[in-house]
């Protein structure tokens, strides 16, 4: 994971921003936290798990209809799905915590402090907070 440091991404109101691995930062870096580090790590083990499973299925498809083409939309896939996740919270009561509401947040919100968590952390663990209970917030 690498931190870039600037003054455009993430958008205003956000601190920190990952796609991929590349962490985009407003805060200087004596200002991140431990628990923002751990949070965009497990938001990068989270888009890392979904980019290999979209080139898993995309290698299979292009050799079905003898195209590489469909290999353009691996490195999209991470971030168009957390975004149907986001739609998908958005268009669900309560509306205005739709973005905490997303699958990947809760995994990261519920783990974020767990200094020990990436280590024991099972793949697509955050599949299990599509229906996790929104009042163990």
């Amino acid at each position: 994971m690498r931190i870039i440091y600037n003054k455009w991404l993430p958008f205003k109101g956000f601190g920190l921003m990952n796609i991929l691995g590349l962490v985009f930062s407003r805060i200087q870096k004596e200002a991140i936290s431990n628990r923002s580090i751990r949070h965009e790590a497990i938001h990068t083990a989270q888009q890392y798990e979904i980019l290999a499973l979209s080139a898993l299925i995309a290698l299979v498809v292009s050799n079905v209809y003898s195209s590489w083409w469909y290999l353009f939309i691996v490195v999209a896939m991470p971030i168009a799905i957390y975004i149907l996740a986001w739609l998908i919270e958005l268009a669900l009561p309560p509306y205005n915590s739709a973005y905490k509401d997303s699958p990947f947040e809760r995994e990261a919100y519920a783990n974020q402090y767990n200094e020990e968590y990436l280590a024991t952390r099972k793949l697509f663990a955050w599949v299990k907070y599509i229906l996790w209970n929104r009042n163990k917030k």
